[in-house]
């Protein structure tokens, strides 16, 4: 057979690679793991290598049809499809470990390694990478990255975007970016670049590399399962975990009718087919989670749990989990296509909404079973249909419709793991107003204004017009919303949100919140306001712990520069809707605007703070600090920092916890015999209020170990007051010597950004935008800028 044109063309650029064009290679890539709906592509290329890829990217232009990065293909949103036919580069060949960095606990992986391949290399490190999608032994990293995916274990841990510290980018042009590396920066940039990659669908650019952030791996695990009567039930029981020190990893609940499903297959494992099912685990140093166990099984019988098992043995934990494993491929064989829709809620709504699922699909015969992400209110309602059948199939669509509604009038969001794809495009009009609209379509624009990359993906604007085929049927989108949605005063003691203005001060938020039994564990400076938090540095001591500011501001009433508001973000915990123009901003240098209310997340308080100061030889502290950052406690401890004092050149370790008084006594043990081992000494103790350090003059973040090095290197040879974080790679320089501090940036200036990382100074003026970034920051600048009421006027 004659090769078309394109074909043609494809086989000159991709020489070691492959090319398909028949019309039986073409099937395996027409869907994604949604399934039933149907997109063949034109043509499919395997690249050899990265360089392969970038080389065809180099040749985009020669070619008049839509490109679709694509790697395992399970995403379940319509994501890596050819909705407008074109090429689809299939990526799989990408799949080297390039590096793994025990010392500095990070990985480098080209983008289809996946999550199976990686933990693998992982284990004789003894770290590993948290996120765990259910369709982890299959699917890659970039993939991943793409769609910021979340899994079980999420619920602690947290999603793909608490984890990537750098990302490769090739641009339609052939051009490539790092953005960020090993240290988790911005790197060289003005801005940090790598926020709008993460989640972005393959529309922006294709990923060669990633940078991933480790942890240790726990010592132990305990996995749960539990019976419950009733729905209020269960609902007591997911409010305790949530709040109960033992903070799992994991808390998934299945209905009654995924029970029955479960019960009546080969896969019966004996439950009782009447009750809703939750499947709950605990983790941490073996010592720690064994003296939680039988708390957390009084507090189960506490909430009216029953026929509860726990174990902590390998094999009988996988039993134990077994019916929620079994979830996709069991409803996958009992039906001719299935529906799984992704929505996050707020935790209070969560009867309310289920009530409406069972409501739905009762009234017109369309099973529905529900199995989700009970602890951070991530539904998974599954609906089971046959889409030859066209009345299913506009059943299950209009039901999807009035979900989605319902999910946005009680505080949620359409997505929390799986993405929007071309399956939920029709309700982004739910979700964003006239300006949040413009700039996400302003974010897309700027790294591709043609929409070449992934069309009518996220936002069904996204349509590349010289494509030959268009699907304007398959999108029926809600009414634009009139005005801007912004975020009103609130406090949600059960999911541990509210709204603040940003001029509220530390002690403020904190006072707010301990009323309801909640903290708020990042603290540079307690009479600071939070904008002057982030416009100091990015972190704070318990970042060690909980992440950045940016991973505990979940959305934002923003001041653009013409006056007018707009909310960015969301008001529940998980989203993956739309650009995350939320932690851009949050990092930005202050061009776009400026936030006027945060929404802040809370965490637990678990009693009292306790604070361990040890003193000693700066190598030895620096060894301590090394074994609690490779330990599974630091899962625990609020955060651990090596302290100079140059006034009396003294050095320290200070590690704090908020725990129950005999959990400190636990944790207290684990110092101690560290201590003993390297000759340091230390002493403990209650603290009522958290030490303020105040906002640093300087912050440099790079990567943990060389920050290390720095911090030891300054101490000696400047004499500088500084806190270094032993676990996130962050210094904090206190002068008010600005030539003293300007010196020791430019020391290590070079190797920082080397690395990825940053420099910042509340002192500095801003730095200039370099060539390579002009184009996307142009774009968004005028998008910002622009004056909608006077677009109206």
């Amino acid at each position: 057979m004659r090769s078309s044109p394109l074909e043609t063309k494809l086989r000159r650029i991709i020489q070691r690679g492959k090319v398909m064009t028949a019309r039986a290679q073409l099937l395996a890539y027409d869907a994604d793991a949604l399934g039933y709906k149907s997109f063949p592509p034109d043509a499919v290329v395997i690249p050899a290598s990265c360089e392969e890829l970038i080389d065809l990217l180099k040749h985009a232009a020669e070619f008049d049809v839509p490109i679709v990065m694509r790697g395992a293909g399970t995403s379940l949103s319509g994501g890596p499809v050819a909705a407008q036919g074109g090429i689809v580069v299939h990526t799989s060949a990408l799949r080297t470990i390039r590096h793994i960095d025990v010392a500095g606990m990070w990985c480098e992986v080209e983008c289809s390694c996946t999550l199976k391949q990686l933990d693998a290399a992982l284990l004789p490190h003894e770290l590993f990478y948290p996120p765990d999608p259910s369709s982890g032994p299959v699917c890659t990293l970039g993939g991943n990255v793409a769609m910021n995916a979340g899994g079980a274990h999420c619920f602690r841990f947290g999603v793909t975007s608490n984890y990537v510290l750098g990302v490769e980018a090739v641009m339609l042009d052939g051009s490539v970016h790092r953005f960020g590396g090993p240290a988790g920066g911005r790197g060289p940039y003005h801005e940090d670049w790598k926020r709008l990659m993460i989640g972005s669908e393959g529309t922006l650019a294709a990923f060669t590399r990633i940078w991933l952030r480790l942890l240790p791996r726990p010592e132990k695990e305990w996995t749960f399962q539990a019976s419950f009567a009733t729905l209020a039930a269960a609902e007591k029981a997911i409010h305790a975990l949530v709040a109960h020190s033992s903070y799992p990893v994991a808390i998934e609940l299945m209905d009654p009718r995924f029970v029955q499903l479960v019960e009546n297959s080969p896969m019966a494992a004996g439950l009782p087919q009447d009750k809703f099912l939750m499947v709950t685990e605990i983790d941490g140093p073996r010592v720690l989670v064994d003296h939680r166990v039988a708390q957390v099984k009084q507090l189960l019988a506490d909430a009216g749990a029953e026929g509860i098992m726990y174990s902590d043995d390998a094999q009988r934990r996988q039993k134990l989990w077994k019916a929620r494993k079994v979830a996709g491929g069991l409803m996958g064989q009992l039906s001719p296509d299935l529906v799984v829709q992704d929505a996050v809620i707020p935790k209070r709504s969560l009867a309310d909404v289920l009530e409406m699922i069972y409501r739905e699909a009762d009234a017109v015969s369309i099973p529905v079973v529900n199995v989700f992400h009970a602890g951070d209110g991530n539904l998974h309602p599954n609906f089971m249909f046959d889409s030859r059948n066209a009345t299913q199939m506009h059943q299950v669509e209009s039901i999807s419709k009035r979900l989605m509604r319902k999910v946005i009038e009680v505080g949620g969001t359409l997505s929390g793991e799986h993405g929007i794809g071309n399956d939920k495009t029709a309700y982004m009009p739910l979700v964003f107003g006239p300006n949040a609209t413009r700039l996400q379509m302003a974010t897309a624009t700027a790294f591709d204004p043609t929409h070449k990359l992934n069309p009518l993906k996220m936002f069904a604007q996204r349509e590349f017009a010289h494509a030959t085929v268009h699907s304007p049927e398959l999108y029926h989108p809600e009414s634009p919303i009139e005005r801007e949605r912004l975020f009103e005063p609130f406090l949600d003691a059960i999911d541990g949100i509210a709204l603040c203005d940003a001029s509220a001060t530390w002690q403020e938020i904190q006072d707010a919140g301990s009323a309801q039994g909640l903290r708020f564990p990042l603290l540079l400076d307690s009479q600071a306001t939070l904008l002057e938090h982030f416009r100091s540095s990015g972190y704070a001591p318990a970042s060690s712990r909980f992440g950045p500011f940016c991973d505990n501001i979940l959305g934002m009433n923003w001041r653009l520069p013409s006056g007018e508001m707009v909310r960015i973000g969301e008001r529940v915990a998980k989203t993956t809707t739309g650009y995350d123009l939320l932690r851009f901003l949050l990092q930005s240098r202050g061009d776009f605007g400026t936030p006027e209310q945060f929404v802040v997340r809370y965490r637990s308080a678990h009693g009292e703070n306790f604070q361990c100061d040890v003193v000693g030889e700066p190598t030895s502290l620096c060894r301590l600090g090394d074994v609690v950052s490779h330990s599974c406690w630091i899962h625990w401890f609020d955060s651990v920092d090596i302290l100079y004092n140059p006034t009396d050149s003294s050095w320290s370790l200070r590690l704090l916890l908020n725990a129950p008084a005999d959990e400190w006594k636990v944790a207290e043990g684990f110092i101690d015999e560290y201590c003993q081992r390297l000759g340091l000494s230390s002493t403990s103790r209650m603290v009522y209020q958290l030490p303020s350090d105040g906002l640093p003059d300087l912050c440099l973040k790079t990567t943990r170990d060389h920050a290390l090095h720095i911090a030891q290197d300054v101490a000696r040879d400047s004499s500088i007051k500084l806190s270094a974080s032993c676990h996130t790679g962050v210094i904090h320089f206190y002068s008010v010597d600005q030539q003293l501090l300007n010196r020791v940036a430019d020391s290590y200036r070079a190797s920082i950004l080397e690395r990825g990382g940053e420099l910042h100074s509340q002192h500095w003026s801003l730095p200039s935008v370099i060539e390579s970034e002009r184009h996307w920051f142009e774009v968004l600048s005028a998008a910002f800028h622009f004056s909608g009421a006077n677009a109206h006027a």
